[in-house]
């Protein structure tokens, strides 16, 4: 099913040279890869969790050859998890694009029994080669029965050496009359139009016909419940002009479990292609011959690992760690993904809660909260319209909270209305991910401080190139008022918890403004670079104060050193300056060494600082069984200090900071919760560091005169 004769002509010419050519045997690459965890929350912005990046070499040959060799490894990760090799046990680059039939991952099978990182030899059905699975090439020769074909025209000219390449890009997809089953292609295939050949293919496989669902029925309902898809973006580069071969490849897990989050889970592996040698290995003549149909064999993805010693002294590295994923974005493929990811079609109506949070969320305040959600997508009926609403009910505060909202995107803009009531957080210059406290409290780690707020508002946001800029205006009426904690003592272990700081109710116009620059960077997560936000607040009412923030962070990989640094700088203005609004910091806000928010004021400053050493040692993932890879230990130290500043000049700061609040000391009297620094206030922490960085295990001093190091444990790379 093409859309015009033209098409079909493109096609049929692309599909003629897409026949592995017969003079093309085999060939050899060095291929550097990185594999990145990422959370995408519900605003579409990135956090890196983990990156490890991968040396190897591939050797391919027509005739089933496929040998992958691990040469090196290194890796970081913010917190303690598994490796992601645990998910790649054979080979995870495709060889070739050419043939009738393209061979996908099944992860079936464990690595090669030649692994170094084995303790025991495999049985023989590790060497059954069933760890691919073929799929209809949407270039085949037998393709019109599986698939429809649109677009076709003219793309973009590319520039090699002095060739001119005018591109075409085709869209694919399975046709809808199919009742076999099958694993198909569905995307775009970008064609060389002087050629024929096969440049670029992107999209996803998908499964069509009637397939068992496997487990039983609470697998068959956790599988209706979460969208879980793998990505493709193959990109071919001309080689002896005369083959187009792999040069990037990228394959990207997206999972969302849409009732509890508009978030996402996603693996992205980014490999690159260097140093290719093309027919350097001369093959079987008589088994060339078989291979000539063009359709891959059935051949096992081997994988093996270089000796421990040879992993760490590896030092060829050709990128940065957590560079290769520079300009990326898992919005890339939604055009591609399930019928709910996608802009268009007819409206869609989901149940379902932007942020885990609005399903269940534990605080001193609330107590346990548990609520609902529903989004209706309007699509073509209204193209970029989205209404969405929430409610929930704390069963210990017996509160009732939750928000409409309308939004329309247009291209770069996006407008919003919004209403509703929030237990918002009062806590500064926090993390991207530092939402608030969902089950830590219920074990006394909560960290946090509350206003209760109504609202409703509107807001424009427009973003800039690809993602590089991005700028927020909102505008609304808000009402805050306090609330004090139903809990006094944390339901397990019984340990006590602060009372919720003091609040100024009133109810105010709201007026804020947000530029930020590279919003998916961050020195708390992997993501190197630089990245910066400006911040201005002002509220007009019974509330009457202007705040103003600034943010500069950056992180860079130095060979074996990884340095973050963070700044912050903040200052209150107006004539009535609320409480919840004062800059506070301490223990968990920038000072570890220090009470929680010992220091408060209208004025502000934090400068936080990490340097951290992987050493050439243990760099091997930990192998757990037969499929379970741990990070390696990889034993190193860091160096982190941190400095902050609070001020209150004048004599309405100094009454805002008391309306703090005060508690008792160890002799029963009262003294302030929170004061004035009033000079810069510092802490040092030095310790040895495991895991690809994610444990942290030393101590932490204030330099203060009396002041002794505290043993600190961390499972984060905390600045």
């Amino acid at each position: 099913m093409y859309a015009s004769p033209a098409l079909r002509s493109i096609v049929d010419n692309a599909a003629l040279r897409n026949r592995t050519p017969a003079s093309l045997e085999s060939y050899s690459a060095n291929v550097e890869t990185e594999i990145a965890l990422i959370i995408r929350r519900a605003d579409g912005t990135e956090v890196v969790g983990s990156v490890e990046q991968i040396a190897s070499t591939l050797r391919w040959g027509r005739i089933g050859l496929y040998e992958q060799r691990v040469q090196g490894h290194r890796a970081q990760q913010t917190g303690l998890g598994i490796s992601m090799l645990s998910l790649f046990r054979t080979g995870w680059l495709n060889p070739t694009l050419y043939g009738n039939r393209l061979r996908a991952r099944q992860n079936t099978a464990a690595t090669d029994s030649t692994d170094s990182t084995r303790s025991s030899r495999r049985t023989t059905r590790d060497s059954d080669p069933s760890d691919t699975a073929a799929i209809v090439h949407p270039l085949a020769a037998d393709r019109d029965p599986w698939y429809r074909y649109t677009g076709g025209d003219t793309l973009v000219t590319l520039q090699v050496g002095e060739r001119r390449i005018p591109i075409v890009r085709v869209s694919v997809a399975p046709r809808e009359d199919l009742t076999e089953r099958a694993t198909l292609f569905r995307g775009e295939l970008d064609l060389d139009a002087s050629r024929g050949t096969l440049v670029r293919m992107r999209g996803a496989f998908v499964r069509v016909g009637h397939w068992p669902q496997p487990g039983g029925p609470i697998a068959r309902l956790t599988g209706s419940l979460v969208d879980a898809v793998a990505f493709i973006d193959y990109e071919n580069a001309e080689r002896d002009q005369a083959y187009w071969l792999p040069t990037v490849q990228r394959i990207e897990l997206q999972a969302a479990a849409p009732m509890a989050s508009d978030g996402r889970a996603v693996v992205r592996v980014v490999s690159r292609f260097r140093d290719m040698a093309v027919n350097d290995t001369v093959l079987d003549a008589a088994r060339l011959l078989a291979s000539a149909d063009s359709e891959p064999p059935r051949t096992r993805r081997r994988l093996t690992y270089a000796p421990p010693d040879s992993l760490s002294a590896f030092a060829r590295w050709q990128a940065t760690l957590g560079g290769m994923s520079e300009g990326l974005h898992s919005d890339d493929f939604d055009a591609f993904g399930p019928d709910r990811w996608r802009p268009t079609g007819t409206p869609r109506f989901d149940w379902g809660v932007p942020q885990g949070s609005d399903l269940f969320r534990f605080n001193r305040v609330e107590g346990a909260f548990t609520g609902f959600g529903a989004r209706l997508a309007l699509r073509d009926v209204m193209p970029g319209t989205i209404l969405r609403a929430t409610a929930g009910y704390a069963w210990s505060e017996g509160t009732v909270r939750g928000r409409v909202e309308a939004q329309r995107d247009r291209g770069p803009w996006r407008v919003m209305l919004r209403a509703g009531r929030s237990l918002d957080i009062t806590n500064d210059f926090r993390n991207p991910l530092d939402s608030g406290s969902s089950f830590a409290a219920l074990a006394a780690q909560d960290e946090y401080d509350y206003v209760d707020r109504t609202f409703a508002g509107a807001q424009v946001v427009r973003t800039i190139g690809a993602r590089a800029w991005q700028w927020r205006l909102e505008t609304g009426v808000a009402r805050d008022a306090t609330t004090p904690s139903a809990f006094t003592a944390a339901p397990l272990g019984g340990l006590s918890l602060r009372e919720n700081r003091a609040v100024d109710a009133g109810t105010y116009w709201r007026n804020a403004f947000t530029l930020a620059w590279r919003p998916d960077g961050s020195a708390e997560f992997m993501r190197p670079g630089w990245s910066a936000r400006l911040y201005a607040e002002n509220g007009v009412g019974d509330l009457d104060y202007t705040r103003l923030e600034a943010r500069l962070t950056t992180r860079r990989a130095l060979g074996p050193f990884t340095a973050a640094v963070r700044a912050d700088a903040g200052i209150l203005l107006g004539s009535s300056l609320p409480t919840q609004q004062l800059f506070e910091l301490g223990r968990s806000q920038g000072l570890p060494g220090y009470e929680y928010k010992a220091f408060a004021g209208t004025q502000s400053s934090a400068v936080r600082a990490l340097l951290l050493y992987t050493g050439p040692w243990l760099r091997q993932p930990i192998v757990v069984g037969r499929n379970l890879f741990l990070p390696a230990l990889a034993p190193g130290f860091s160096v982190g200090a941190q400095s902050g500043w609070t001020g209150a000049p004048t004599a309405s700061a100094r009454a805002s900071v008391a309306r703090l609040g005060a508690v008792a000391d160890s002799t029963g009297t009262l003294v302030p919760v929170s004061v004035a620094s009033d000079r810069w206030r510092s802490s040092v922490s030095a310790g040895l560091r495991l895991f690809s960085g994610s444990m942290f295990i030393g101590g932490a001093q204030p330099l203060e005169r009396g002041e002794k190091w505290r043993w600190l444990v961390t499972l984060s790379q905390q600045l």
